[in-house]
């Protein structure tokens, strides 16, 4: 029999047609155990109204005595999971990078799998084409960055796509998932560079906020949690110091940072960090340098927290620089975001427009005021020094000063 419509429901057993002349749609149901046909009314010719409610058809359907057939409910936080699968063999299919799966990983941990959670739609067949449309206002409420946001749409939409070409959902129920415009003004710059007189605000801040309440205490749960803040406070001055990509920061382990006394040409002796930057992340494998103080801390950290399973963790090349005791994983940057914005918002700096990557930033500024070239800090960050002219010309323009006045 021909249909004049025709729409997939996600089984392939089960779909929602339209007869020629009736007004109303249906839904096909083949019983692969009888291989009988049955249809029954979904009592609407909206077919956005039939695709959210032809389940509810079929169980009445069944109820009045109608022949059950198979169908699989599939659990979207249960799909989720198999999608970030999928997406780890593709690495080894050398199909995508490494560090491709682990932003998609990353978005789909801490922000997407979460808001689906509490979403309501538990099931593939509970998603309809209005699903997840609060996804933006969501996270924006809570404080997301509108390019944040986006590219967590992006990675929503590949997961979906994938549900499709799977055929577990059906394309005409596919959400379209719609960006927030990202107003460009031109007075507001993106992950500003911390001003001088912010920097001492936010720095003294963050002494406060690692020597707060919690070192002294034989409350566990509260010493813990001066051990998290403690870790994020060196997490801090390491990205100022180094200049790092949060995600760079995040592939670190023991084994790839290291300290040497080291000579400066004035004879004054200073500590020198090492850094080796893995292969897998944005500009590839490379060796930096910094001020060894803020590896220092780090390799102290454990020292100073008297938490009994801190104390017990044993360290080795392999351990993420800023590991979770509780996981044996680096922390996720995520924990580190909420840290920052609590101590912007301590420091009064909450609507400054400061990101982590606003560490950065500063680091960048820092060295380029002090005389540093563009050459010298573009090959040590992994950045072009097109790059680097392009987002910092106003600095450079400070720094020829005498030669734009004369």
């Amino acid at each position: 029999m021909s249909f004049e419509e025709t729409y997939e429901t996600g089984q392939s057993n089960i779909k929602i047609v339209k007869f020629k002349r009736r007004k109303n749609f249906y839904l096909y149901i083949y019983d692969s155990d009888t291989r009988k046909v049955s249809y029954t009314s979904l009592g609407s010719s909206d077919i956005e109204y039939c695709q959210s409610n032809w389940f509810k058809s079929y169980e009445k359907f069944v109820k009045k005595g109608g022949s059950p057939t198979k169908v699989k409910k599939s659990s979207v936080i249960k799909k989720s999971k198999e999608f970030i699968d999928h997406t780890f063999t593709r690495v080894h299919r050398n199909e995508i990078k490494q560090s491709t799966f682990d932003t998609v990983w990353g978005r789909m941990r801490s922000r997407i799998v979460p808001y689906i959670k509490q979403s309501g739609v538990s099931t593939v067949q509970d998603i309809t084409r209005k699903s997840f449309q609060d996804y933006s206002v969501y996270w924006k409420n809570k404080g997301m960055e509108v390019g944040t946001i986006n590219n967590d749409l992006k990675t929503f939409g590949l997961f979906l796509n994938w549900l499709c070409d799977e055929e577990i959902l059906d394309l005409n129920k596919r959400p379209k998932l719609k960006k927030l415009k990202q107003v460009k003004d031109y007075k507001k710059e993106v992950n500003p560079t911390f001003t001088g007189e912010d920097w001492e605000i936010f720095k003294e801040t963050l002494y406060r906020y690692e020597t707060s309440e919690g070192d002294e205490q034989d409350d566990l749960e509260k010493l813990e949690d001066w051990c998290f803040r403690k870790n994020f406070v060196n997490w801090v001055f390491f990205q100022y110091l180094s200049g790092n990509r949060p995600m760079e920061t995040g592939k670190l382990t023991y084994g790839d940072v290291s300290v040497d006394e080291y000579k400066l040409p004035n004879g004054k002796t200073t500590l020198r960090g090492t850094v080796l930057i893995p292969e897998d992340t944005k500009t590839g494998k490379r060796t930096m340098v910094m001020n060894g103080t803020s590896i220092q801390r780090i390799f102290q950290h454990f020292q100073y927290c008297k938490h009994p399973k801190w104390m017990s963790y044993e360290i080795d090349d392999d351990t993420p620089l800023f590991v979770n005791p509780n996981t044996g994983k680096t922390v996720h940057q995520e924990s580190f975001r909420r840290h920052f914005r609590k101590c912007l918002e301590y420091s009064g700096l909450q609507n400054k427009g400061y990101t982590l990557y606003s560490l950065r930033s500063t680091h960048i500024t820092k060295l380029l005021l002090e005389g540093t070239s563009i050459d010298d800090v573009s090959r040590n960050l992994g950045n072009s020094p097109e790059v680097v002219r392009r987002h910092y010309d106003g600095v450079e323009n400070i720094l020829k000063s005498d030669e734009l006045l004369k």
